[in-house]
């Protein structure tokens, strides 16, 4: 499936991750005065920029059992593995402990090129995203002009009935979606419709799903998750 027709936009993406990793690199060699004097600067950025709603981690804490699931890729809304898995762990769940107690929790981990599934249908239509990441709605057959993530795939089978992240939030999951690959989605867009990408990047991130949160990255996301105690299911 072709994601990303811009291979400059790709090598952009690239580039910028490697910078990311470099300055993390350089301030885990630093002195501790140095490190301490970097984290203020990073603080009082943070300050003056996104404010990073953290709430789901409390979320998790109150989780008997938790998982994340990585979602980098977009896939194929007839078929979406990453929300068939993350359906059968909260299922399995249920099963193994039946009328005892205890709450069960995923995180879906959206990064990458699979950030349009974290945005809702006005996004989707007003972006052209079904074109954007040549992308099918399996139920007309045309490029999709909703997440066809949200709504629910016809069945492929008799008695299958496919998942949607529409179900999946409304069992209690969290979604991330990473603010770093939003960002370059932005420029994207904004350079085809000739607006400003940040007046873009802001309408992306209000224009979420119901139950997501943006990160800083997708690095973030997951490893945070798995430090409030998720077991990491790797697509």
């Amino acid at each position: 499936m072709k994601i990303d027709s811009e291979s400059g936009s790709r090598r952009d993406f690239i580039t910028d991750v490697g910078r990311l990793a470099s300055v993390i690199t350089l301030t885990a060699c630093m002195p501790p005065s140095a490190s301490a004097a970097h984290s203020a600067g990073a603080a009082a950025g943070a300050a003056t920029g996104t404010a990073w709603d953290l709430g789901w981690m409390r979320t998790l804490q109150r989780a008997s059992d938790r998982a994340v699931f990585d979602w980098p890729g977009l896939g194929d809304p007839a078929d979406p593995i990453v929300l068939e898995i993350a359906e059968r762990y909260l299922d399995n769940c249920a099963a193994a402990y039946g009328s005892l107690p205890y709450e069960a929790r995923v995180v879906l981990n959206i990064r990458t090129q699979a950030v349009g599934a974290a945005l809702g249908d006005k996004v989707w239509e007003r972006y052209s995203l079904g074109v954007e990441y040549n992308v099918k709605d399996p139920t007309t057959q045309q490029p999709a002009t909703r997440n066809p993530f949200w709504h629910r795939a016809p069945s492929p089978a008799p008695g299958i009935v496919m998942p949607t992240l529409a179900d999946l939030v409304e069992r209690g999951a969290i979604v991330l979606v990473c603010d770093f690959a939003l960002g370059h989605l932005s420029k994207r867009l904004a350079t085809k419709m000739g607006i400003a990408s940040e007046a873009v990047h802001e309408e992306l991130r209000d224009g979420f799903v119901t139950g997501a949160f943006a990160v800083p990255s997708g690095i973030f996301g997951l490893a945070r998750a798995q430090n409030s105690g998720c077991a990491f299911v790797r697509m």
